[in-house]
């Protein structure tokens, strides 16, 4: 059983350090304290396939801590920025998600402050869980298309993700549909090249690439590249189409 705790609760447990982690330094935790007020969280999970001080979490990274939380009687995730961090608040991430949710992409944003990132929770597992299950081809071909069809939304809003060479880590397949999540990468500073990253992420030298190859078998390295590459000198529809059509997977509509 998932285990709960107020915020009076957690601020007084162990798992407090997590809102500066992982220096623990107590003036930030006070400051960080007093900011997390502002949300209305109600309850605090345990929950998560990794622990850190007692707690039960869902992940952490280079810039964040990723909690399991409860606002307004919905299940949330929050996001703490690290302490230290290479970036000095969340402002940043915030505004890229708010950006890729206008195309429909990525989790629901809530809400969000200098070191708190509040979004919906997306309940399904890690791409790389999803695809060691039973699934069929026409389901897998409903997972790429829509992936790749996310990518291109964020290429033409002008995001890019930055990280969906490595999509083991930045995909969930709930029922209905996989999402992209983690935009703490993501800029409007580069040029976008969320298509072209994610397809090899997808079917070229990674780990998901070998698991999607019985699926794929038509698919050769160098005839793909050629298709990416003409994608990216031009990322328009009929050149997302010619490598749709390539991995045999539907055209779609702009």
């Amino acid at each position: 059983m998932t285990k709960t705790f107020n915020l009076q609760e957690f601020w007084h447990s162990s798992a407090r350090q997590l809102l500066a982690y992982p220096s623990g330094d107590e003036d930030v935790l006070a400051h960080r304290w007093a900011e997390l007020q502002i949300f209305g969280i109600e309850a605090i999970y345990s929950y998560g396939a990794k622990t850190l001080a007692g707690l039960e979490i869902l992940g952490v990274g280079y810039c964040g801590v990723v909690l399991r939380v409860r606002h307004r009687g919905q299940d949330r995730v929050l996001k703490v920025l690290r302490e230290p961090a290479p970036q000095t608040s969340l402002h940043k991430e915030a505004n890229m998600l708010l950006r890729a949710n206008a195309m429909n992409v990525g989790p629901q944003y809530i809400a969000h402050s200098d070191h708190f990132l509040l979004m919906d929770y997306i309940d399904g597992p890690m791409l790389v869980d999803w695809l060691q299950e039973k699934q069929s081809a026409e389901t897998i071909d409903g997972l790429v298309s829509q992936l790749i069809h996310q990518a291109y939304q964020l290429d033409q809003a002008g995001v890019d993700h930055g990280d969906l060479r490595c999509i083991t880590a930045h995909a969930l397949v709930p029922s209905a549909g996989p999402v992209l999540i983690d935009f703490s990468g993501a800029s409007l500073d580069r040029r976008p090249a969320n298509v072209t990253t994610l397809v090899q992420g997808l079917l070229i030298s990674t780990q998901i690439a070998q698991m999607l190859r019985p699926w794929f078998p038509q698919v050769h390295k160098q005839e793909l590249i050629q298709h990416l590459r003409r994608y990216k000198h031009q990322p328009c529809l009929d050149h997302l189409t010619q490598v749709l059509k390539y991995l045999g997977l539907k055209p779609m509509t702009d």
